[in-house]
C-alpha cells in the first residue's frame, strides 16, 4: 500500500470522527437547548447530568429556592436528559392541579412492566383506574372511621410516653427524630398491617428493619445512571438487583399482607385498622366530606364497585409506609423543634391544651378544638414540609405563564421555595403560628401552603397524618415541656436526601409540668 492511499484512509477516518462529533455537539445542544427555544429562564447545565450535580451538592429544597430566587417563579431544568419545568406561583399550580390530576411524575415508567407491587398503589396508577381507586379508598379515611382507629392510636401514643418517661425523668437528652421515628413505625404497621410490633422496645423486629431498608435511598451511581438511562432497570431487575425493586423487601411485605388477610377470623374482622378498610373498601358507604368522588371517564362499567385486589391492597399498604412513616416522624420533631425554642409559643400551647381538654385522653375529635395547635402544626409544616417537591405530567400542551409546553413534561411544584417566598410570607425564616389565623389565611392564595399537595391528587391520607401528630404532641404536653439543651442544633441542619428531615436529628430535654 503506498504512502497516498494510506494518508487517503486516514483522512476518511478523521473525516468520520470529526463528523461524528459535530453529529454528538449538534444533538446535545439542541436536546439541551429546549427550554432556550421557549425562551424560558433557564440556567446552563452539564448535558446528561443536569440538575444532579447541584442537587447532591445543596439538597432539593435549596437547591429549587435558589433557582425559584434567581431566575423567577417559573424554571426551566434538566434531571439527566428530560427537561423539567419548575414552577413556585400559586395560581399556576391551582391551574395545573385541578386540571391536569390523573398523571403523577414517574421517572421510572417501566415499573408497570415489572413485578414490583407498588405498581398497584395509588401514587402508580394512572387515569380511570387511579379515578376507580381513589374513589375506593376515599371511605377509609373519613372522619368516621378515624374516630374508630382512635383506641389503636391511643395505645401508640401511650407506648411513646412510656418509653420517653425514664430520659425525661433523669433529665437526659432524648434524640426525637428516632423516638417519633419508633412511634410511627408502630402506627403504620398496626393500621397498616394488623402488627402490633413494639418497635419502641424492640427496634430490632424484623419488620422494623425491613421498612428501614424500603425507605433507604442515596444519590449512589447506580440510581445516577438509572436517572440518565431509566430502562436499564429493566435488565437490573431481571437479573433480581436493582435498587428500585428489591425483590427481598418487596416479597417480605406481601406475604406480611397475605397472612395477614388470611388470619383474620370473624373477631379480627371487625378491627379498625387500614387493611381491613382496604379488604372492605368496596362495600363501604360512607363519604369522605373532604373531597367529592372522581367521576370514570371512558368506561364507567369496567370500573363499576369491586373489592380490591390482594395486589393492590399490598401496593398500597407499601406506599403508606413511604409516605407515612418517615414524613410524620420529622414533622413530630420540627414541631417538637419549633415549640422547644419558642417557649412563648409552647406556653400559649399548654394552656389551651389545658382549657380545652384538660387531662382528657387525645382523640381525633378532641384534639380539632384545640385551636392554636392547628396553627403551630401548619407553621411547622410551611417551615419544613416532608415533600420539599411534586408535580405532575401534563396529557396536553399547556399554556404555563405564556409558554406553551409540550405534552409530557415534568411540572415540579417548588414546595419548599413556595413556603420561604417572603413576598408571601413575611420573615419567612421566623416561626410564627399567627400567620395561620383565620384573618391571615384569608388574605393569601389557597396554594400558596402545599404541605400535602392540593387538588384532587393531594395526599389521601393527611387526616390520618394529622391525628397522628396531633395526638402525640398533645399527649406529651400534658405531662412535660419540650427545652433545648446543650445538644440541641441551633439552626437545625437538613439532610440533603428527597424528603426533609434533620441531619443530624433533634435532641431535646422533657421537663415536667
Amino acid at each position: 500500500m503506498d504512502v497516498i492511499s494510506i494518508l487517503g484512509n486516514i483522512n476518511v477516518w478523521i473525516f468520520l470522527i470529526a463528523f461524528v462529533f459535530v453529529a454528538i455537539y449538534i444533538h446535545v445542544k439542541w436536546k439541551f437547548g429546549f427550554w432556550k427555544r421557549m425562551g424560558v429562564p433557564s440556567p446552563d447545565y452539564f448535558p446528561y447530568i443536569g440538575t444532579m450535580r447541584e442537587i447532591k451538592k445543596q439538597g432539593i429544597y435549596e437547591f429549587d429556592k435558589s433557582l425559584i430566587t434567581k431566575y423567577g417563579r417559573i424554571v426551566g431544568m434538566y434531571l439527566g436528559s428530560n427537561p423539567s419545568l419548575l414552577i413556585a406561583d400559586p395560581e399556576i399550580i391551582k391551574n395545573i392541579s385541578v386540571k391536569e390530576f390523573s398523571k403523577a411524575p414517574n421517572r421510572f415508567q417501566h415499573f408497570s412492566e415489572t413485578k414490583n407491587e407498588m405498581r398497584h398503589g395509588l401514587t402508580a396508577v394512572e387515569d380511570d383506574h387511579w379515578r376507580f381507586m381513589r374513589n375506593t379508598l376515599l371511605p377509609t379515611f373519613s372522619s368516621g372511621k378515624m374516630r374508630k382507629m382512635d383506641p389503636l392510636l391511643r395505645m401508640k401514643y401511650k407506648l411513646l410516653l412510656k418509653s420517653l418517661k425514664t430520659n425525661a425523668d433523669e433529665g437526659k437528652p432524648i434524640e426525637f427524630k428516632q423516638t417519633f421515628g419508633a412511634y410511627t413505625m408502630d402506627v403504620i404497621a398496626s393500621l397498616g398491617f394488623g402488627m402490633d410490633i413494639d418497635s419502641q422496645t424492640n427496634p430490632d423486629n424484623l419488620f422494623v428493619k425491613y421498612a428501614k431498608e424500603l425507605l433507604t435511598f442515596s444519590f449512589n451511581p447506580i440510581i445516577i445512571l438509572l436517572v440518565l438511562i431509566p430502562k436499564l432497570d429493566i435488565i437490573f431487575n431481571y437479573f433480581n438487583v436493582s435498587p428500585l425493586n428489591n425483590r427481598r423487601v418487596m416479597d417480605f411485605f406481601k406475604s406480611a399482607v397475605e397472612r395477614a388477610i388470611e388470619m383474620r377470623d370473624n373477631v379480627d374482622k371487625n378491627r379498625q385498622d387500614l387493611l381491613q378498610l382496604m379488604i372492605n373498601a368496596h362495600k363501604d358507604t360512607d363519604k369522605n366530606d373532604m373531597e367529592e368522588e372522581q367521576a370514570i371517564q371512558d368506561d364507567p362499567q369496567k370500573w363499576k364497585k369491586r373489592g380490591l385486589t390482594t395486589d393492590e391492597v399490598t401496593g398500597n399498604a407499601i406506599v403508606f409506609i413511604i409516605a407515612g412513616y418517615d414524613t410524620t416522624a420529622s414533622t413530630l420533631a420540627f414541631m417538637a423543634y419549633c415549640l422547644a425554642t419558642n417557649s412563648d409559643c409552647q406556653e400559649r400551647l399548654i394552656s389551651e391544651i389545658d382549657s380545652a381538654i384538660g387531662q382528657e385522653l387525645p382523640t381525633y375529635d378532641n384534639v380539632q378544638t384545640i385551636e392554636y395547635l392547628d396553627r403551630v402544626l401548619n407553621e411547622t409544616l410551611r417551615l419544613y414540609p416532608p415533600a420539599t417537591r411534586t408535580g405532575r405530567v401534563g396529557n396536553t400542551e399547556l399554556d404555563i405563564g405564556g409558554y406553551k409546553v409540550p405534552k409530557g413534561i415534568e411540572l415540579a411544584f417548588a414546595i419548599y421555595a413556595l413556603h420561604r417566598d417572603p413576598e408571601i410570607w413575611p420573615e419567612p425564616e421566623k416561626f410564627d403560628p399567627e400567620r395561620f389565623s383565620p384573618e391571615k389565611k384569608s388574605e393569601r392564595h389557597p396554594y400558596a401552603f402545599l404541605p400535602f399537595g392540593h387538588g384532587p391528587r393531594n395526599c389521601i391520607g393527611q387526616r390520618l397524618a394529622t391525628m397522628e401528630i396531633k395526638c402525640a404532641i398533645v399527649y406529651i404536653l400534658q405531662h412535660y415541656r419540650f427545652k433545648p439543651c446543650d445538644e440541641t442544633e441551633i439552626p437545625l441542619k437538613l439532610a440533603k436526601t428527597g424528603l426533609l428531615k434533620p441531619l443530624n436529628g433533634v435532641k431535646l430535654l422533657l421537663e415536667k409540668r
